[in-house]
């Protein structure tokens, strides 16, 4: 199963993939470290837990391990936690998840996770569960920019603001363009290929934890010790609640498994009281990691939901 990951039938996939030893060696070779040695492999068969995602799966947490790929890996991330939680060996979970990855837009797309995921040995009958979560690093609609630079735009683009007009310019995502439907057509592919090589596995599409409040027409973010308001972001409020909605829309199409995160961590957004992500420099989190990004609490919250889930 080593090899391109072709979106074809799987049956088509897996006569074009090939299986010698030789073509399995130097795929292995060209995704691993610069000794040829991956940092983590699964036992045969496949690991247990296997996670794809973007940065809000690999950590963005100081301090960082980099990956064979050149992933930062943050500290105590929601995978590194679930697999203390859980008791697993090295090995029987194997974490693809890269920062900046999309499903296919920007950096690693989950296609190249999968690619590195097999080159691991990471997926087949062994295979119990398989997370993930993208969607923020994803471009909507017509405009070619991501969340990040919406969420930038909104708060310092002065003549276009967070409104219809900013959507128009293409300086924000347009709301209207993320919806179950088209969230679940840039999955499926990939989603049929890993039922088709994992068969056995469960597989959950995690949405993402409550960073800022998800009513009204205002996003915040503490910056050390002051808050840092938007009052008149509501198409980045909108953007945020579609996004939500996509993914669970897309759960039941692709008849896979949904995870709530925005539910099990309401009221710890950025602003709250007692805040489960990072904001700037926001010492209450204990933790100095990516901004709107969750704190090592809020991973520790989405592993325990995980594993419950297993």
């Amino acid at each position: 199963m080593v090899g391109a990951l072709a979106l074809g039938t799987p049956t088509a996939q897996a006569q074009s993939i090939g299986s010698s030893a030789s073509q399995k060696t130097e795929v292995l070779r060209g995704l691993t470290s610069s000794a040829g040695i991956p940092d983590a492999t699964a036992p045969e068969g496949g690991a247990k837990v296997v996670v794809f995602g973007d940065s809000h799966a690999s950590g963005t947490n100081a301090p960082f391990d980099v990956d064979e790929r050149g992933c930062l890996k943050g500290n105590q991330s929601w995978p590194d936690q679930l697999q203390a939680q859980q008791g697993l060996q090295q090995g029987e979970l194997i974490d693809l998840s890269c920062n900046g990855a999309s499903i296919n837009s920007t950096g690693f797309h989950f296609s190249d996770e999968v690619r590195h995921a097999e080159a691991l040995g990471a997926i087949g009958p062994n295979t119990e569960n398989i997370f993930i979560q993208f969607g923020k690093n994803d471009q909507w609609g017509h405009s070619p920019i991501n969340l990040r630079y919406s969420v930038i735009n909104c708060l310092f683009d002065a003549a276009n603001g967070c409104g219809e007009k900013a959507v128009a310019a293409g300086t924000m995502q347009d709301p209207s363009s993320v919806t179950g439907e088209n969230y679940a057509q840039r999955m499926k592919p990939v989603i049929d290929y890993l039922k088709y090589y994992a068969p056995n596995a469960q597989i959950t599409l995690l949405g993402y934890q409550e960073y800022t409040p998800r009513s009204g027409s205002e996003i915040c973010v503490r910056v050390g010790g002051t808050e840092l308001r938007k009052p008149d972001a509501t198409n980045l409020v909108s953007y945020m609640n579609n996004l939500e909605s996509a993914i669970f829309e897309a759960s039941e199409i692709l008849d896979v498994q949904h995870a709530n995160l925005r539910e099990v961590t309401a009221g710890h957004s950025s602003c709250s009281a007692e805040p489960w992500v990072n904001g700037v420099l926001d010492m209450r989190v204990n933790a100095v990691g990516g901004t709107w990004h969750p704190s090592p609490k809020g991973d520790e919250v989405t592993a325990g939901l995980l594993g419950t889930l297993m």
